[in-house]
């Protein structure tokens, strides 16, 4: 019987909406892994599906599914640099195609792995055809035979010391955003400076006009106009920044 992928993602979330993979007759699903990340480390949408007899993505910006068939010297290797996944398929001497997602999909990648890595060992060895293993109702997750409790969702319940360290890492999905980010900033500098005007011009205001009337001292009403406008246009300035 033919599994095709479900319509919602790894961490139970609606997946993308991507056209669907193009299999054959008989051709079972094994794994399959929804990228968010493109090469510039931008957002954008993807998809690495295997099944028992190849392995099909479609990438960031395609139109059209690419596979490759489950062949032995094919290898699939995952790296994490600072937050983001990268998912290189080589045949030993070249690389064949390269895939990045985040941390999130942490989970469903190394299912990917694992089935890739049981599939490509059947093949060398010359094992029977592949059986369907079984999957834990909460993440998916391949059990061993034998196995009641997920190794996965037990690491996922464990709590985990919070590092303050971990931050830095959202500089590397901030850099292509790196010039609207700059210009946010100095905005918030410009309207923070703004808004410390008024009461540079409200103390002489008081002190040149304001006190001398109280004592009899007839206004300066040049004075007192050109504080004024300075109090409106400070005002008016940090509102249009903000």
């Amino acid at each position: 019987m033919t599994r095709k992928p479900s319509s919602s993602g790894p961490s139970g979330r609606p997946a993308p909406d991507l056209p669907d993979a193009a299999l054959e007759p008989g051709e079972t699903v094994l794994a399959r892994l929804d990228t968010d990340l493109d090469e510039r480390l931008c957002y954008v949408a993807g998809r690495v599906i295997l099944t028992d007899r190849r392995l099909l993505a479609l990438g960031p910006g395609q139109a059209q599914w690419r596979s490759w068939p489950c062949a032995p010297g094919l290898r699939l290797q995952a790296h994490d640099h600072a937050g983001a996944v990268l998912l290189a398929l080589d045949d030993g001497e070249r690389r064949l195609a390269a895939w990045r997602y985040t941390l999130g999909r942490a989970s469903a990648g190394q299912r990917l792995l694992a089935q890739f890595e049981q599939q490509q060992a059947r093949a060398a060895g010359g094992a029977p055809a592949f059986a369907p293993p079984r999957l834990c109702p909460a993440c998916q997750a391949p059990l061993d035979a034998g196995q009641d409790d997920c190794p996965a969702c037990d690491a996922a319940e464990a709590p985990r010391p919070v590092s303050t360290w971990a931050l830095l890492r959202l500089w590397r999905f901030a850099r292509p955003y790196r010039g609207s980010l700059l210009a946010g900033f100095l905005l918030t500098l410009l309207a923070t400076a703004a808004t410390l005007v008024p009461p540079y011009l409200t103390m002489p205001l008081m002190d040149e006009v304001l006190i001398p009337f109280q004592g009899g001292t007839p206004i300066d009403y040049d004075k007192a106009r050109w504080y004024l406008l300075g109090l409106l246009a400070s005002a008016l300035l940090a509102w249009g920044l903000g």
